[in-house]
Protein backbone atom coordinates (compact mmCIF):
# COMPACT_ATOMS: atom_id res chain seq x y z
CA UNK A 1 0.00 0.00 0.00
CA UNK A 2 2.56 2.56 0.83
CA UNK A 3 4.79 1.56 -2.08
CA UNK A 4 1.54 2.19 -4.35
CA UNK A 5 1.02 5.50 -2.63
CA UNK A 6 4.87 6.75 -3.19
CA UNK A 7 4.72 5.29 -6.62
CA UNK A 8 1.65 7.42 -7.08
CA UNK A 9 3.11 10.85 -5.37
CA UNK A 10 6.27 10.41 -6.76
CA UNK A 11 5.39 12.30 -10.19
CA UNK A 12 3.84 15.22 -8.30
CA UNK A 13 6.78 15.53 -6.10
CA UNK A 14 9.61 15.62 -8.38
CA UNK A 15 6.82 17.90 -10.99
CA UNK A 16 6.44 20.58 -8.00
CA UNK A 17 10.45 20.28 -7.40
CA UNK A 18 11.16 20.96 -11.28
CA UNK A 19 8.46 24.00 -11.19
CA UNK A 20 10.06 25.39 -7.86
CA UNK A 21 13.57 24.87 -9.84
CA UNK A 22 12.53 26.58 -12.83
CA UNK A 23 10.74 29.52 -10.61
CA UNK A 24 13.92 29.74 -8.71
CA UNK A 25 16.11 29.97 -11.89
CA UNK A 26 13.37 32.49 -13.40
CA UNK A 27 14.03 34.63 -10.04
CA UNK A 28 17.89 34.45 -10.25
CA UNK A 29 17.67 35.29 -14.11
CA UNK A 30 15.57 38.29 -12.83
CA UNK A 31 18.09 39.41 -10.59
CA UNK A 32 21.11 38.99 -13.02
CA UNK A 33 19.50 41.23 -15.52
CA UNK A 34 18.39 43.73 -12.65
CA UNK A 35 21.90 43.31 -11.67
CA UNK A 36 23.37 44.33 -15.02
CA UNK A 37 21.39 46.89 -15.27
CA UNK A 38 22.23 48.36 -12.74
CA UNK A 39 25.48 47.91 -13.47
CA UNK A 40 25.11 49.34 -16.80
CA UNK A 41 23.73 52.20 -15.32
CA UNK A 42 25.79 52.63 -12.65
CA UNK A 43 28.58 52.80 -15.28
CA UNK A 44 26.48 55.32 -17.25
CA UNK A 45 26.05 57.42 -14.35
CA UNK A 46 29.69 57.50 -12.96
CA UNK A 47 30.73 58.36 -16.82
CA UNK A 48 28.45 61.01 -16.47
CA UNK A 49 29.33 62.23 -12.82
CA UNK A 50 33.11 61.83 -14.08
CA UNK A 51 32.02 64.16 -17.05
CA UNK A 52 30.41 67.09 -14.99
CA UNK A 53 33.36 66.35 -12.57
CA UNK A 54 36.11 67.24 -15.04
CA UNK A 55 33.78 69.76 -16.39
CA UNK A 56 33.27 71.50 -13.52
CA UNK A 57 37.21 71.26 -12.99
CA UNK A 58 37.65 72.59 -16.20
CA UNK A 59 35.53 75.40 -15.25
CA UNK A 60 37.43 76.26 -12.23
CA UNK A 61 40.61 76.47 -13.77
CA UNK A 62 39.29 78.65 -16.60
CA UNK A 63 37.34 81.06 -13.84
CA UNK A 64 41.05 81.95 -12.77
CA UNK A 65 42.39 82.91 -15.80
CA UNK A 66 42.30 86.18 -15.85
CA UNK A 67 42.37 87.66 -20.04
CA UNK A 68 43.78 91.15 -20.27
CA UNK A 69 44.00 92.21 -24.03
CA UNK A 70 46.72 94.71 -25.91
CA UNK A 71 46.42 96.04 -29.07
CA UNK A 72 48.11 98.59 -31.11
CA UNK A 73 47.96 100.08 -34.88
CA UNK A 74 50.71 101.89 -35.98
CA UNK A 75 52.29 103.63 -39.04
CA UNK A 76 56.23 104.20 -39.49
CA UNK A 77 58.22 106.07 -42.45
CA UNK A 78 61.70 105.12 -42.37
CA UNK A 79 64.46 106.35 -44.83
CA UNK A 80 67.94 104.58 -44.91
CA UNK A 81 70.96 105.91 -46.16
CA UNK A 82 74.46 104.66 -46.18
CA UNK A 83 77.63 106.01 -47.14
CA UNK A 84 81.84 104.96 -47.34
CA UNK A 85 82.09 101.39 -45.36
CA UNK A 86 85.54 100.66 -45.34
CA UNK A 87 86.30 98.28 -47.88
CA UNK A 88 83.01 97.37 -49.08
CA UNK A 89 83.39 97.19 -52.95
CA UNK A 90 80.45 95.29 -53.78
CA UNK A 91 78.55 95.83 -56.62
CA UNK A 92 75.23 94.95 -58.02
CA UNK A 93 75.62 93.21 -61.70
CA UNK A 94 73.73 93.17 -64.42
CA UNK A 95 70.11 94.66 -64.70
CA UNK A 96 68.70 98.12 -63.46
CA UNK A 97 71.10 98.49 -60.91
CA UNK A 98 74.48 97.53 -62.44
CA UNK A 99 77.61 98.95 -61.40
CA UNK A 100 75.55 100.10 -58.38
CA UNK A 101 76.86 98.95 -54.55
CA UNK A 102 74.85 96.52 -52.57
CA UNK A 103 75.64 98.46 -49.09
CA UNK A 104 77.10 101.39 -49.83
CA UNK A 105 76.31 104.46 -51.63
CA UNK A 106 72.25 103.40 -51.28
CA UNK A 107 69.77 105.55 -50.43
CA UNK A 108 66.19 104.38 -49.87
CA UNK A 109 62.84 106.34 -49.02
CA UNK A 110 60.79 103.13 -47.64
CA UNK A 111 56.85 103.30 -48.05
CA UNK A 112 54.72 104.28 -45.64
CA UNK A 113 53.87 100.71 -43.57
CA UNK A 114 50.84 100.23 -41.74
CA UNK A 115 51.21 97.37 -39.12
CA UNK A 116 48.75 95.76 -36.16
CA UNK A 117 49.79 93.69 -33.30
CA UNK A 118 47.56 92.06 -30.82
CA UNK A 119 48.72 90.66 -27.30
CA UNK A 120 46.57 88.27 -25.50
CA UNK A 121 47.81 88.24 -21.73
CA UNK A 122 46.62 85.64 -19.75
CA UNK A 123 47.18 84.97 -15.85
CA UNK A 124 45.97 83.07 -13.04
CA UNK A 125 46.60 82.18 -9.69
CA UNK A 126 45.95 78.52 -9.13
CA UNK A 127 46.52 78.88 -4.74
CA UNK A 128 48.79 80.83 -2.66
CA UNK A 129 52.46 79.00 -4.42
CA UNK A 130 51.50 78.64 -7.70
CA UNK A 131 50.73 81.26 -10.76
CA UNK A 132 50.60 81.21 -14.63
CA UNK A 133 51.39 83.58 -17.05
CA UNK A 134 51.44 83.57 -20.86
CA UNK A 135 51.04 86.23 -23.89
CA UNK A 136 49.98 84.78 -26.96
CA UNK A 137 51.04 87.36 -30.09
CA UNK A 138 49.65 87.90 -33.55
CA UNK A 139 51.35 90.85 -36.04
CA UNK A 140 50.59 91.66 -39.54
CA UNK A 141 52.68 94.54 -41.32
CA UNK A 142 52.03 95.95 -44.88
CA UNK A 143 56.11 96.23 -44.87
CA UNK A 144 56.92 92.88 -46.40
CA UNK A 145 58.70 93.76 -49.95
CA UNK A 146 60.98 96.22 -48.83
CA UNK A 147 62.57 94.74 -45.45
CA UNK A 148 66.10 96.51 -44.92
CA UNK A 149 68.49 93.35 -44.73
CA UNK A 150 71.58 95.44 -43.91
CA UNK A 151 73.76 92.01 -44.51
CA UNK A 152 71.96 91.01 -47.53
CA UNK A 153 72.48 91.27 -51.32
CA UNK A 154 69.66 93.30 -51.78
CA UNK A 155 65.98 94.63 -50.21
CA UNK A 156 64.16 91.23 -49.79
CA UNK A 157 60.71 90.65 -49.23
CA UNK A 158 59.15 88.79 -46.09
CA UNK A 159 58.03 85.29 -46.06
CA UNK A 160 54.81 85.60 -44.72
CA UNK A 161 53.11 89.45 -43.57
CA UNK A 162 51.59 87.73 -40.75
CA UNK A 163 52.91 86.27 -37.46
CA UNK A 164 51.51 84.45 -34.83
CA UNK A 165 53.51 83.07 -32.05
CA UNK A 166 53.72 82.44 -27.95
CA UNK A 167 56.27 84.35 -26.44
CA UNK A 168 55.47 83.77 -22.95
CA UNK A 169 54.04 81.01 -20.74
CA UNK A 170 55.67 80.25 -17.73
CA UNK A 171 54.83 79.33 -13.94
CA UNK A 172 55.95 80.79 -11.11
CA UNK A 173 56.08 78.49 -7.53
CA UNK A 174 56.20 80.51 -4.47
CA UNK A 175 58.43 78.56 -1.83
CA UNK A 176 58.28 80.18 2.45
CA UNK A 177 55.56 82.64 0.52
CA UNK A 178 55.47 84.16 3.83
CA UNK A 179 58.79 84.18 5.34
CA UNK A 180 60.77 87.53 4.67
CA UNK A 181 63.42 85.41 2.25
CA UNK A 182 61.04 83.48 0.38
CA UNK A 183 61.93 81.70 -3.41
CA UNK A 184 60.73 81.86 -6.40
CA UNK A 185 61.65 79.16 -8.72
CA UNK A 186 60.07 80.26 -11.94
CA UNK A 187 60.16 77.75 -15.69
CA UNK A 188 58.69 77.97 -19.04
CA UNK A 189 58.89 80.72 -21.43
CA UNK A 190 60.44 83.61 -19.51
CA UNK A 191 59.71 86.90 -19.34
CA UNK A 192 63.05 88.54 -20.72
CA UNK A 193 61.87 91.15 -23.00
CA UNK A 194 60.71 94.58 -22.22
CA UNK A 195 63.06 95.19 -19.21
CA UNK A 196 63.72 97.81 -17.25
CA UNK A 197 64.12 101.26 -18.48
CA UNK A 198 62.28 100.50 -22.00
CA UNK A 199 59.01 100.23 -20.54
CA UNK A 200 58.86 103.77 -19.98
CA UNK A 201 58.85 104.64 -23.84
CA UNK A 202 56.20 101.39 -24.19
CA UNK A 203 53.97 103.43 -21.55
CA UNK A 204 53.67 99.95 -19.31
CA UNK A 205 55.30 98.61 -16.73
CA UNK A 206 58.51 96.87 -16.62
CA UNK A 207 57.75 92.93 -18.73
CA UNK A 208 61.03 91.55 -17.37
CA UNK A 209 63.18 91.76 -14.29
CA UNK A 210 66.79 91.92 -16.46
CA UNK A 211 67.92 94.84 -17.49
CA UNK A 212 67.49 95.81 -20.97
CA UNK A 213 70.53 96.85 -22.62
CA UNK A 214 72.08 93.69 -20.79
CA UNK A 215 69.68 90.90 -21.81
CA UNK A 216 66.22 91.54 -23.85
CA UNK A 217 65.70 88.59 -25.92
CA UNK A 218 63.22 85.44 -26.01
CA UNK A 219 64.03 82.51 -23.97
CA UNK A 220 62.92 79.39 -22.38
CA UNK A 221 63.95 77.81 -18.95
CA UNK A 222 64.63 78.83 -15.37
CA UNK A 223 64.83 81.46 -13.38
CA UNK A 224 65.28 81.46 -9.43
CA UNK A 225 64.88 84.18 -7.79
CA UNK A 226 65.56 84.55 -3.67
CA UNK A 227 64.25 87.50 -2.11
CA UNK A 228 66.94 88.89 0.55
CA UNK A 229 65.11 91.71 2.01
CA UNK A 230 62.45 93.76 1.31
CA UNK A 231 62.20 95.08 -2.20
CA UNK A 232 66.09 93.46 -2.87
CA UNK A 233 66.02 90.45 -4.85
CA UNK A 234 68.99 88.22 -6.67
CA UNK A 235 68.08 86.52 -9.62
CA UNK A 236 70.04 83.57 -11.74
CA UNK A 237 68.66 82.19 -15.24
CA UNK A 238 69.44 79.39 -16.92
CA UNK A 239 67.72 78.59 -20.28
CA UNK A 240 68.22 78.72 -24.24
CA UNK A 241 67.70 81.67 -26.72
CA UNK A 242 65.78 81.70 -29.71
CA UNK A 243 63.93 84.17 -32.08
CA UNK A 244 60.44 84.86 -32.87
CA UNK A 245 59.45 84.32 -36.38
CA UNK A 246 61.43 86.87 -38.80
CA UNK A 247 57.81 88.27 -39.93
CA UNK A 248 57.43 89.72 -36.58
CA UNK A 249 60.23 92.39 -37.10
CA UNK A 250 58.88 94.20 -39.96
CA UNK A 251 61.82 95.84 -41.31
CA UNK A 252 64.60 94.10 -39.94
CA UNK A 253 65.33 90.23 -41.24
CA UNK A 254 69.08 89.68 -39.11
CA UNK A 255 67.40 88.96 -35.89
CA UNK A 256 68.67 85.01 -35.76
CA UNK A 257 72.30 84.58 -35.15
CA UNK A 258 71.34 83.98 -31.60
CA UNK A 259 69.30 80.95 -31.74
CA UNK A 260 70.15 77.84 -29.47
CA UNK A 261 72.80 79.87 -27.31
CA UNK A 262 73.09 79.12 -23.67
CA UNK A 263 72.42 81.63 -21.35
CA UNK A 264 73.23 81.75 -17.56
CA UNK A 265 73.23 84.87 -15.48
CA UNK A 266 72.98 86.35 -12.36
CA UNK A 267 71.22 89.73 -11.41
CA UNK A 268 70.46 92.01 -7.93
CA UNK A 269 67.98 94.55 -8.07
CA UNK A 270 66.98 96.92 -5.20
CA UNK A 271 64.40 99.67 -4.66
CA UNK A 272 64.72 102.19 -2.00
CA UNK A 273 64.36 106.04 -1.65
CA UNK A 274 67.34 108.22 -3.45
CA UNK A 275 66.29 111.46 -5.39
CA UNK A 276 62.85 109.75 -5.49
CA UNK A 277 61.81 106.43 -6.25
CA UNK A 278 64.95 104.46 -7.46
CA UNK A 279 65.71 101.05 -8.69
CA UNK A 280 69.42 100.01 -9.14
CA UNK A 281 69.73 96.77 -11.50
CA UNK A 282 72.76 95.56 -12.61
CA UNK A 283 74.30 92.17 -12.83
CA UNK A 284 75.86 89.76 -15.85
CA UNK A 285 74.59 87.72 -18.27
CA UNK A 286 76.86 84.69 -20.45
CA UNK A 287 75.96 83.32 -23.70
CA UNK A 288 77.76 80.13 -24.52
CA UNK A 289 77.54 78.36 -27.92
CA UNK A 290 77.14 81.12 -29.79
CA UNK A 291 76.57 80.98 -33.69
CA UNK A 292 76.71 83.82 -36.69
CA UNK A 293 74.22 82.74 -38.58
CA UNK A 294 72.35 85.47 -39.49
CA UNK A 295 68.87 85.86 -41.28
CA UNK A 296 69.63 86.60 -44.53
CA UNK A 297 66.61 85.06 -46.42
CA UNK A 298 67.25 83.21 -49.32
CA UNK A 299 70.59 84.16 -50.17
CA UNK A 300 73.02 82.83 -47.54
CA UNK A 301 73.40 78.85 -46.27
CA UNK A 302 73.84 78.33 -42.82
CA UNK A 303 75.83 75.55 -43.58
CA UNK A 304 78.90 77.00 -42.84
CA UNK A 305 77.95 78.29 -39.22
CA UNK A 306 80.28 77.52 -36.66
CA UNK A 307 80.03 77.56 -32.57
CA UNK A 308 82.41 80.38 -32.50
CA UNK A 309 82.67 80.89 -28.50
CA UNK A 310 81.11 82.57 -25.84
CA UNK A 311 80.25 86.28 -24.45
CA UNK A 312 79.65 87.35 -21.26
CA UNK A 313 77.79 90.83 -20.76
CA UNK A 314 78.44 92.73 -17.78
CA UNK A 315 76.09 95.91 -16.89
CA UNK A 316 74.63 98.28 -13.87
CA UNK A 317 71.81 100.81 -14.30
CA UNK A 318 69.58 103.29 -12.20
CA UNK A 319 66.47 104.38 -12.73
CA UNK A 320 64.75 107.45 -10.22
CA UNK A 321 60.50 108.16 -10.77
CA UNK A 322 59.35 111.59 -9.37
CA UNK A 323 62.90 112.88 -9.49
CA UNK A 324 63.51 115.60 -6.57
CA UNK A 325 59.53 115.75 -6.28
CA UNK A 326 58.46 116.12 -9.95
CA UNK A 327 56.67 114.25 -12.18
CA UNK A 328 60.01 113.34 -14.31
CA UNK A 329 61.63 110.37 -14.45
CA UNK A 330 65.59 109.71 -15.30
CA UNK A 331 67.50 106.86 -16.21
CA UNK A 332 70.88 105.66 -16.67
CA UNK A 333 72.21 102.42 -17.78
CA UNK A 334 75.88 101.32 -19.01
CA UNK A 335 77.13 97.81 -20.02
CA UNK A 336 80.74 96.03 -21.23
CA UNK A 337 80.75 92.97 -23.61
CA UNK A 338 83.45 90.90 -23.23
CA UNK A 339 84.02 87.85 -25.95
CA UNK A 340 86.04 84.87 -25.61
CA UNK A 341 86.26 83.44 -29.03
CA UNK A 342 87.82 79.52 -30.43
CA UNK A 343 89.39 80.91 -33.48
CA UNK A 344 86.95 79.19 -35.22
CA UNK A 345 85.93 81.31 -38.50
CA UNK A 346 82.82 82.06 -40.41
CA UNK A 347 82.96 82.86 -43.80
CA UNK A 348 80.42 85.29 -45.86
CA UNK A 349 83.12 87.21 -47.91
CA UNK A 350 82.57 87.28 -51.59
CA UNK A 351 86.09 86.30 -53.36
CA UNK A 352 87.01 85.97 -56.93
CA UNK A 353 89.15 82.75 -57.98
CA UNK A 354 89.89 80.25 -61.05
CA UNK A 355 86.51 78.91 -60.89
CA UNK A 356 83.87 81.83 -60.20
CA UNK A 357 84.00 85.22 -60.62
CA UNK A 358 83.09 88.31 -58.28
CA UNK A 359 79.54 88.03 -59.96
CA UNK A 360 78.70 84.89 -58.73
CA UNK A 361 78.61 86.21 -55.13
CA UNK A 362 80.08 83.40 -53.58
CA UNK A 363 82.85 82.56 -50.82
CA UNK A 364 85.54 80.61 -51.11
CA UNK A 365 83.84 77.13 -50.34
CA UNK A 366 81.18 78.08 -52.70
CA UNK A 367 78.62 79.01 -50.48
CA UNK A 368 76.55 82.51 -51.47
CA UNK A 369 78.36 85.41 -49.81
CA UNK A 370 77.39 88.97 -49.28
CA UNK A 371 80.03 90.88 -49.44
CA UNK A 372 83.60 91.45 -50.73
CA UNK A 373 84.87 93.28 -47.94
CA UNK A 374 86.55 91.65 -45.21
CA UNK A 375 84.15 92.21 -42.13
CA UNK A 376 82.30 89.25 -43.84
CA UNK A 377 84.30 86.77 -42.90
CA UNK A 378 86.21 86.08 -39.48
CA UNK A 379 86.31 84.68 -35.87
CA UNK A 380 84.26 85.96 -32.58
CA UNK A 381 85.11 89.59 -32.17
CA UNK A 382 88.34 90.10 -30.19
CA UNK A 383 87.94 92.99 -28.18
CA UNK A 384 85.68 94.20 -25.34
CA UNK A 385 82.42 96.34 -26.08
CA UNK A 386 80.64 99.00 -24.32
CA UNK A 387 77.44 100.81 -23.69
CA UNK A 388 75.67 103.44 -22.45
CA UNK A 389 71.53 104.45 -22.18
CA UNK A 390 70.42 107.65 -21.19
CA UNK A 391 66.87 109.09 -20.83
CA UNK A 392 63.96 110.71 -19.23
CA UNK A 393 60.02 110.82 -19.40
CA UNK A 394 57.88 113.70 -17.94
CA UNK A 395 54.12 114.03 -17.35
CA UNK A 396 53.35 117.43 -18.54
CA UNK A 397 49.81 116.81 -17.36
CA UNK A 398 48.37 113.76 -16.90
CA UNK A 399 47.11 112.84 -20.15
CA UNK A 400 49.71 114.21 -22.18
CA UNK A 401 54.13 112.98 -21.03
CA UNK A 402 56.70 113.54 -23.43
CA UNK A 403 60.33 111.45 -23.41
CA UNK A 404 64.02 111.35 -24.60
CA UNK A 405 66.13 108.62 -24.88
CA UNK A 406 69.81 108.33 -26.26
CA UNK A 407 71.82 105.19 -26.52
CA UNK A 408 75.07 104.43 -27.94
CA UNK A 409 77.12 101.77 -28.88
CA UNK A 410 81.10 100.96 -29.22
CA UNK A 411 82.72 99.83 -32.09
CA UNK A 412 83.03 96.12 -30.91
CA UNK A 413 79.63 96.41 -28.74
CA UNK A 414 77.34 93.13 -28.90
CA UNK A 415 74.80 92.17 -26.01
CA UNK A 416 71.55 89.86 -26.13
CA UNK A 417 69.04 92.38 -27.33
CA UNK A 418 67.20 90.60 -30.19
CA UNK A 419 64.27 90.97 -27.58
CA UNK A 420 60.72 91.05 -29.51
CA UNK A 421 59.91 94.30 -27.88
CA UNK A 422 61.27 96.77 -30.19
CA UNK A 423 61.36 96.20 -33.69
CA UNK A 424 64.54 97.81 -34.89
CA UNK A 425 66.79 96.73 -32.61
CA UNK A 426 68.17 100.19 -31.26
CA UNK A 427 70.20 98.96 -28.14
CA UNK A 428 72.28 96.74 -30.46
CA UNK A 429 73.94 99.56 -32.86
CA UNK A 430 76.89 100.83 -33.38
CA UNK A 431 76.93 103.66 -33.27
CA UNK A 432 74.29 106.75 -31.96
CA UNK A 433 70.98 106.19 -31.71
CA UNK A 434 68.47 109.14 -30.29
CA UNK A 435 64.71 108.84 -29.71
CA UNK A 436 62.01 111.65 -29.05
CA UNK A 437 58.12 110.61 -28.51
CA UNK A 438 55.11 112.23 -27.15
CA UNK A 439 52.53 110.17 -25.23
CA UNK A 440 48.75 111.47 -25.24
CA UNK A 441 46.61 109.59 -22.52
CA UNK A 442 43.31 110.02 -23.79
CA UNK A 443 41.55 107.78 -21.89
CA UNK A 444 42.28 104.93 -18.68
CA UNK A 445 42.90 102.12 -21.53
CA UNK A 446 43.71 103.80 -24.68
CA UNK A 447 46.67 106.10 -25.74
CA UNK A 448 48.29 108.00 -29.08
CA UNK A 449 52.22 107.79 -29.53
CA UNK A 450 54.19 109.93 -31.52
CA UNK A 451 57.75 109.31 -32.30
CA UNK A 452 60.85 110.01 -33.90
CA UNK A 453 63.73 107.85 -34.03
CA UNK A 454 67.19 108.74 -35.41
CA UNK A 455 70.09 105.87 -35.80
CA UNK A 456 73.75 106.88 -36.67
CA UNK A 457 75.84 103.78 -37.64
CA UNK A 458 79.54 104.25 -36.78
CA UNK A 459 81.04 100.55 -37.32
CA UNK A 460 79.12 97.31 -39.03
CA UNK A 461 77.58 94.32 -37.24
CA UNK A 462 75.26 96.27 -35.40
CA UNK A 463 74.04 92.99 -33.25
CA UNK A 464 76.59 90.78 -34.79
CA UNK A 465 79.55 88.82 -32.52
CA UNK A 466 82.14 87.85 -35.81
CA UNK A 467 84.63 89.88 -37.77
CA UNK A 468 85.88 92.98 -37.02
CA UNK A 469 84.12 96.11 -37.08
CA UNK A 470 84.85 98.56 -39.65
CA UNK A 471 83.85 102.26 -40.02
CA UNK A 472 80.47 102.58 -41.77
CA UNK A 473 78.57 106.01 -42.54
CA UNK A 474 74.55 104.23 -42.34
CA UNK A 475 71.69 106.97 -41.21
CA UNK A 476 68.49 105.57 -40.06
CA UNK A 477 65.38 108.03 -39.88
CA UNK A 478 61.84 107.19 -38.39
CA UNK A 479 58.91 108.13 -37.31
CA UNK A 480 55.79 106.64 -36.55
CA UNK A 481 52.52 107.26 -34.75
CA UNK A 482 50.68 104.60 -33.02
CA UNK A 483 47.01 103.67 -31.05
CA UNK A 484 47.49 101.90 -28.20
CA UNK A 485 44.73 100.33 -26.12
CA UNK A 486 45.52 98.07 -23.32
CA UNK A 487 43.08 96.34 -20.88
Amino acid sequence: MITKTLFILLPTIIFANDALLLERIENLEKEVKTLNIYKENSLKEREDLEEIVEKVETKSILDKINFSPELQLRVDKMDYKVGDITGEETKIYGGKYDGQYRRKEYSKDFDIATSVRFRLNMSAAFDDNVKFNGRLVFANSSQSNQRLCILSRDIKSASAPSAFDVDRAYFDYLINGNSEYAFTFTFGLLPTTGGTPMQYAQNDKRKSMFPALVFNMNSYGLIATQKLKEKTYLRAIFAKAYTMHSSYYSYQCNRENIDNADIMGLYLDSKFNFLGKALVSGGFNYLNNLKAHPYLGPDVSTNNANVLGSMTTLGLGMDIRDFADTKTTLFIHSAMSLPDGNNKIDDYQIVENANQSLADGLTESGDIGFSEAEYAKGSMVDSSGYALYIGMKHDITKAINFGLEYNYGSQYWFSATQGAEDIYNKLATRGHVGEAYVIWNFHAHIFSKLGYLYTKEEYTGSGWHFAKPVNKDGTQKVAYLSINARF
